[in-house]
């Protein structure tokens, strides 16, 4: 089949989960082709290891704010003749559109041109950005939060009843999306784990781990933002370093909330023991891993965080490092699954330094973390994960919507 996939809200290169779920498909046969936006530099049309790119402009990009407001109040409903003209050109079988901001429009053109469309609902995009607006950089945008997380419930509403497959990546989720009018038959899951051989193939940069030689490296990858939790890691920090002195907490990422982690940083007397990378390569991201005693995924509890599963633990797992998590749903069910790591109350910084410093403990580290690299090579893989998608695939029937033509009844 003839695959268009639909990226909402990144660029590509680089989107992981858009990048693995594309090998897959060509590797099973199926033509892809990938409509993202254009970002700065970027050719209007190329192919990318075998995927065919079509790059969609946004004006002021130059200008964060006004691209912004025009991205989500006008230029993704001007997707769809886009989406048309793509589909009769290259003789599109399946749209697949990742997130919320594109999915209304791209369910759509399924509806107007007789075509199945998956609907890849990668997190609640609702409440996480509900949640984004908490950061101090957008809290002067919050009069238009209101019109436009009501805009968007309505649209993923629809989007979810005019799509052919609901995709969540946790079992969490299912709940949720059943309520919003979608069949249990017609809702998979694929969640966020690695493909082991990519992730493990990038080249060591040892230089990296040599940065904090004879450190305990207390290690969080991903994005800086509110719901993350770290301002609860900050605040554990100094009862960690009471005991173990030699604790140094490296936050590996970038994102809305960075300024006020640092400002935070600066108050509680830390800025010789934390190291803010600021964005790294996904290819930097194993070598960083890999300099860490303890990994982090200190989240806090939203209806966004509770329904999603971030693939930064499957990262840590695959490496052999022992993982401290919050209480959220997704990360006690694989943590307590794999018995990788050690479990503390979301936002409680004691239970957060007690978590670590157990860990101090060698033995129970090496332990913890060797049930966690087995637990990704025996189930936690996207080798393992993607048959759910490949399944998804081979049940679609491409000509089911279409439409006769005039002067020739439909089939039956």
């Amino acid at each position: 089949m003839n695959v268009l996939l639909v990226l909402s809200t990144k660029k590509y290169p680089t989107d992981i989960r858009a990048e693995r779920e594309a090998r897959a498909l060509r590797r099973a046969g199926h033509a892809v082709f990938l409509m993202a936006r254009r970002g700065p530099g970027q050719l209007a049309r190329e192919t990318v290891d075998g995927v065919q790119v079509l790059r969609v402009p946004l004006p002021f990009q130059g200008c964060k704010p006004l691209a912004d407001f025009i991205y989500f109040f006008f230029q993704r409903y001007s997707l769809l003749w886009r989406l048309a003209r793509a589909c009769r050109r290259h003789r599109i079988d399946v749209l697949h559109v990742h997130d919320l901001p594109y999915a209304f429009t791209t369910a759509a053109a399924g509806r107007l041109l007789g075509l199945p469309v998956i609907f890849d609902m990668r997190e609640h995009y609702v409440s996480m950005l509900a949640s984004s607006f908490a950061a101090e950089v957008y809290r002067r945008f919050r009069p238009l939060a209101f019109i436009l997380l009501g805009l968007l419930r309505l649209e993923e509403l629809f989007a979810c009843r005019w799509s052919t497959k609901v995709i969540v990546v946790a079992d969490e989720h299912i709940g949720r999306v059943r309520r919003l009018g979608v069949r249990r038959a017609n809702i998979a899951v694929v969640t966020n784990t690695e493909d082991i051989d990519c992730f493990e193939g990038f080249p060591d940069e040892p230089q990296l781990r040599r940065r904090w030689a004879g450190k305990f490296v207390i290690m969080y990858v991903g994005g800086l933002e509110p719901i993350r939790g770290l301002e609860t890691v900050l605040r554990a920090l100094p009862a960690i370093r009471r005991e173990l002195p030699e604790a140094h907490l490296v936050l590996v990422g970038d994102g809305a909330s960075r300024g006020e982690l640092e400002q935070l940083t600066e108050r509680l007397g830390l800025r010789e023991h934390v190291t803010f990378t600021g964005f790294a390569p996904f290819a930097q991201l194993p070598s960083y891993i890999r300099a860490a005693a303890v990994c982090l995924v200190p989240h806090i509890s939203s209806p966004h965080v509770d329904t999603t599963m971030p693939n930064k633990i499957f990262h840590y797992m695959m490496l052999g490092q022992p993982v401290v998590v919050s209480n959220l749903p997704p990360l006690m069910r694989v943590v307590r699954d794999a018995e990788c790591g050690l479990i503390f109350r979301q936002q409680d910084p004691q239970s957060l330094a007690q978590a670590v410093l157990a860990l101090r403990d060698q033995g129970l580290r090496r332990r913890l973390g060797e049930n966690g690299r087995r637990a990704v090579h025996d189930r936690y893989h996207w080798q393992a994960t993607v048959q759910v998608l490949l399944r998804l695939y081979d049940g679609l029937d491409p000509t089911a919507g279409r439409r006769a033509p005039r002067g020739r009844p439909a089939t039956p």
